[in-house]
């Protein structure tokens, strides 16, 4: 809809011009009624320019596939299995590394004047994965296993992997099982530290692993299994999740998620003529995460797409919004964004000289599925034309260059709102090209910095930071301009 207010005596511009030929037209028609300045107002401003509002120009909209998401070096791993009642089914599967930070320690009371030989016991060997994500649906079981990294296979830290990297063979035989029947990732809501609010998924690992690993203990060079030395025998693990399609998909801490090895020790003591026995329990943990950092890790997903998304298989392809029945996806696993453009903007300039006041692009998420975590902040950066985000000359992705390229979902309009005013007045003066913006949950690796000419993404790869998504009527999309107007 088109509202119209003329201006009879001042008109107050709050966004800058960046037409020139405006200022010039608006400074020779002032020094053309400076001698009869009421003139002004009623026959030259009350008939040539005005403000209209409109939110009714074209939004075109599509849903496109994305490169890869890098998930190595990441604050979370994923495991699991999960069925979205429009995105179809997506399956995770984590590689890991660990690293032990001492070879284990056996205390005798500071002196050898022990009466016997130190009996030393393995006691038992378990992964803790510390819950700090989960979506899906909790309630159906799960069965987690752990499969250890064939010797003949490596990964480095110094690679990025993604979203798509095949993993490494593992033994067929797992070396770690523990069934659910169901999930409960929370176990204090009310907790003011993780370690207190999020459980532990334990997972006892086989015997022959565990008494591999206290073996070590009595290696000629302790250095050979410590730090990243360990993973010379331990070349790493996968995690994997046999439930059902329509589960959950779990992210775990690597932050706090550890390998933990128990053992005691006993000996005998002369404690004042008289011989005691001495029992020592211990542990030694091994880190998926230590810093500096050492170990390599990324998780692998899987996506089975239903209905017109399915063909979404190639990075750069686009379903249109008409194709899929008005509607447009994102999914930040499986590498799903929104692509919009405006294809009737610049006919608003073919029969005035206008400039902008306030842009908003505003989008209305459908309600979410139970079970599922909507993004908490939307991201828009500029295309390239060919279904992807821009690049600067550095590598780095383009950020949209306008007052808000990070929208945060405002709970009580329900909406996520971009303040686009000079995006899209810059594509009306002709200073960057009408090519339309890709929307995204924000991730890890988007961090801005400003140059001289567009604001920008200091990384160069998209991070997958969590497991959102989102589904959005494409007719409630809305482009709401404000502008002044000056007839031609």
């Amino acid at each position: 809809m088109y509202q119209n207010k003329v201006l009879k005596l001042t008109t107050i511009f709050t966004q800058s011009w960046q037409t020139p030929s405006l200022w010039v037209l608006l400074l020779s028609t002032l020094l053309w009624g400076c001698d009869d300045p009421q003139q002004i107002g009623t026959e030259v401003f009350g008939e040539e320019i005005g403000v209209r509002y409109t939110d009714t120009l074209s939004v075109n909209s599509a849903t496109v596939l994305l490169d890869s998401l890098q998930t190595s070096a990441n604050a979370l791993v994923y495991v699991g299995n999960m069925k979205h009642p429009e995105l179809g089914e997506i399956s995770a599967k984590t590689f890991f590394q660990i690293t032990n930070a001492d070879t284990l320690k056996i205390d005798t009371l500071g002196t050898k004047a022990y009466k016997s030989s130190v009996v030393e016991v393995a006691d038992s060997l378990v992964l803790r994965l510390l819950y700090r994500y989960v979506a899906g649906d909790t309630n159906v079981a799960q069965t987690f296993k752990v499969y250890r990294v064939k010797s003949s296979e490596s990964r480095s830290i110094s690679t990025i992997y993604n979203n798509t990297s095949d993993l490494p063979a593992y033994e067929p035989t797992p070396i770690g099982t523990v069934s659910l029947k169901n999930l409960r990732p929370i176990r204090n809501p009310y907790a003011t530290t993780d370690t207190g609010k999020y459980a532990i998924l334990r997972i006892p690992l086989t015997a022959a692993l565990k008494e591999e690993i206290f073996s070590y203990r009595n290696k000629a060079s302790a250095s050979a299994v410590v730090y990243d030395k360990f993973k010379d025998v331990v070349k790493g693990m996968v995690l994997v999740s046999e439930s059902p399609s329509n589960a959950a998909i779990v992210g775990f801490s690597t932050y706090t998620s550890d390998m933990m090895l128990y053992y005691h020790y006993t000996y005998k003591y002369p404690k004042s003529g008289v011989d005691t026995t001495v029992t020592t329990k211990d542990s030694l943990a091994f880190y998926m995460l230590y810093s500096p950092e050492l170990n390599a890790r990324y998780t692998q997903f899987t996506a089975k797409r239903t209905g017109a998304i399915a063909k979404l298989t190639t990075p750069g392809q686009k379903v249109t919004a008409v194709e899929a029945g008005y509607k447009v996806y994102l999914d930040a696993a499986g590498g799903l964004a929104i692509k919009v453009n405006f294809p009737s903007l610049l006919k608003l300039k073919e029969q005035h000289n206008v400039a902008i006041n306030k842009a908003e692009l505003i989008f209305e998420p459908d309600a979410l599925p139970t079970g599922f975590n909507r993004p908490p902040d939307l991201i828009a950066v500029e295309d390239n034309g060919l279904n992807r985000p821009l690049r600067v000359s550095s590598g780095a992705l383009a950020f949209l260059s306008s007052e808000t390229s990070i929208s945060t979902f405002e709970p009580k309009a329900q909406v996520y709102t971009f303040n686009v005013t000079s995006a899209i007045q810059n594509i009306l003066s002709g200073r960057i090209a009408n090519n339309g913006w890709i929307i995204t949950p924000t991730q890890t690796g988007y961090a801005s910095s400003t140059s001289t000419t567009k604001t920008v993404a200091s990384s160069s790869r998209i991070v997958l930071s969590a497991i959102t998504n989102a589904s959005f009527d494409s007719r409630k999309i809305k482009l709401k301009l404000y502008y002044t107007y000056i007839n031609k």
